[in-house]
């Protein structure tokens, strides 16, 4: 996941310079950064508010370090009376420049800075920015016509301006973020992941995950409606690095958590993009599998496997034995007459191996020892089974698709170089498609079946997952995520997502649909036999 960090609490006491310092937060997983940054030299205070001569000198320097300046909170009470500035940091990349309420809380106060603000984004408009208002505790504590002044000025603002919600503020100025995120849901851009505990003083600045604000709640808001997510953190209870790399790993954590989720199993007609919901779930349904023979489509929820009559909406179970742990990479044997799965166990660490069941149930057959190997693809010729696995090689973990023959036997690496994923057997049985990081985003890709003449088959400024290629051969259907949205590497649930279809030798690529959607939304091949209809799970995220 893309997670940025505010760069005040970082550089405030370190007037050393910067360098070692971003450096530092690279290393620790950070990839964004937001400076603080003023259109002149404010003495005493360079070091943390930056001029914005220095920030864009130093632009290059920062891209090398592989980071990437996400957005910049500029101190200037009127942003409008320096267009220069707004232009030059737009065009440096930066796309969002971010200001605070005023200091006087008053209804004149407030209009004059929506005027302000107003015409600075006006400004960066026709440059592609935006102009975001941040709140502090002081703007959600005061109230002006029965609204937070944060969110009175946002309306005066006329939609001109976004919203950077900083929900740790947000909870100590009196209101529940998570409620004060769903109120402005149309208005959001970024977030800001600050956390408290209450002392016999007031708040307390912890770590994220430490403190009273619900993170989940907040990480599940901004991933689904695409914000910008971003560690603020002016102060720390365990030493500034320490709660920063603590705030990190728990927002990594919760990127995969789905609670409050309600799933949709659809089908989708390919040509005419006519979508038909089959059944809504509560909780988390995934993976569809369409069956040639019967009709009826099958999913993973709850560890389960399950079918569903698309005609009647009726569940029925799918017996899989001491496989109760099936996630969703789960494959139907070319004859139907099994399903092989990827079932899960934690008695030693996270594991997932491959097995397979016969259909009306039977004992479990391991095929997969080595583990964690997640299952995609079974050959027409139903001799082989395709999976990516990752493995130890040189002394590092390395993610590549592997096959192995059904009945059990020694696997076989295809590839290497970049993380490798989603292997899936082409109808005829000649080619192996996946997807690959190894050309910078994730792309689908296609190789013979023994590996040879690995060839990219997407080429689009999006990351895309599991390429399907449908019984005829013909089409292929796949997941795409916004290039910004996510790590080049991950496949994330409740996200803004599309469907793409493109022929077999990778001409005329097209979006079919966009969804609220991802991890679990086409995992593996969801063709009806007719090749023109996929099923496909979408999903929708409650809120108190």
């Amino acid at each position: 996941m893309k997670v940025g960090v505010q760069l005040w609490g970082v550089l405030k006491d370190r007037k050393d310079g910067a360098t070692e310092a971003l450096k530092q937060l690279k290393e620790m997983g950070y990839s964004r950064l937001e400076p603080c940054v003023s259109p002149d030299v404010i003495p005493g205070l360079e070091h943390v508010i930056w001029p914005a001569d220095r920030l864009e000198a130093s632009m290059e320097a920062i891209a090398a370090m592989g980071l990437e300046v996400l957005s910049c909170h500029l101190a200037a009470e009127n942003p409008a009376a320096r267009p220069d500035i707004l232009e030059r940091l737009t065009r440096r990349g930066i796309r969002r420049i971010v200001v605070k309420s005023p200091r006087k809380l008053t209804d004149e106060s407030l209009q004059q800075a929506a005027l302000t603000y107003m015409r600075a984004a006006e400004i960066l408009a026709p440059l592609g920015g935006e102009l975001l208002l941040h709140n502090e505790a002081e703007d959600i504590r005061t109230r002006i016509g029965g609204k937070t002044a944060y969110e009175h000025l946002l309306d005066l603002c006329l939609g001109k301006v976004g919203a950077q919600v900083d929900v740790g503020w947000v909870y100590a100025g009196g209101e529940d973020p998570e409620a004060l995120l769903w109120r402005n849901a149309g208005r959001v851009k970024s977030v800001h992941f600050k956390d408290f505990v209450l002392t016999g003083s007031g708040p307390e600045e912890t770590a994220c995950g430490k403190g009273a604000v619900d993170m989940t709640a907040c990480l599940q808001f901004a991933r689904a409606f695409g914000c910008d997510q971003i560690v603020d953190m002016d102060d720390a209870q365990n030493g500034l690095w320490q709660d920063l790399d603590t705030s990190l790993q728990l927002l990594n954590r919760l990127s995969a958590v789905r609670e409050n989720t309600v799933s949709y199993l659809n089908t989708l007609d390919t040509e005419t993009g006519e979508v038909h919901v089959i059944r809504r779930f509560d909780g988390v349904a995934e993976a569809p599998n369409w069956l040639k023979d019967s009709g009826k489509i099958l999913y993973n929820a709850d560890g389960l496997i399950r079918c569903c009559d698309p005609e009647t909406g009726e569940i029925s179970p799918v017996d899989t034995g001491f496989c109760t742990q099936c996630n969703n990479d789960h494959v139907v044997a070319p004859n139907e007459t099994a399903i092989a799965v990827s079932h899960m166990t934690f008695d030693s660490g996270f594991t997932s191996r491959v097995y397979i069941v016969p259909f009306g149930g039977g004992e479990p057959r391991l095929v997969t020892p080595n583990s964690p190997s997640f299952l995609h693809g079974w050959s027409p010729d139903g001799e082989e089974l395709a999976y990516c696995a990752f493995r130890e090689h040189d002394g590092r973990q390395e993610v590549d698709v592997y096959t192995i023959p059904a009945a059990g036997g020694e696997e076989k690496r295809l590839t290497a170089g970049g993380f490798n994923d989603g292997p899936e057997y082409s109808p005829d049985g000649q080619y192996i498609w996946f997807n690959s990081t190894r050309t910078g985003l994730m792309q689908v890709w296609r190789m013979k079946r023994d590996g040879s003449e690995q060839t990219q088959m997407t080429f689009s400024d999006r990351n895309n997952w599991f390429g399907h290629v449908s019984p005829d051969g013909k089409k292929v259907l796949w997941l795409s995520y916004g290039k910004d949205d996510l790590e080049a590497r991950e496949h994330l649930p409740n996200m803004q997502v599309e469907l793409w279809l493109m022929n077999s030798d990778g001409s005329n690529p097209r979006k079919l649909l966009s969804l609220f959607g991802g991890q679990g939304s086409v995992n593996v091949n969801s063709w009806a036999k007719d090749s023109r209809h996929v099923a496909f799970v979408s999903y929708e995220l409650k809120h108190r």
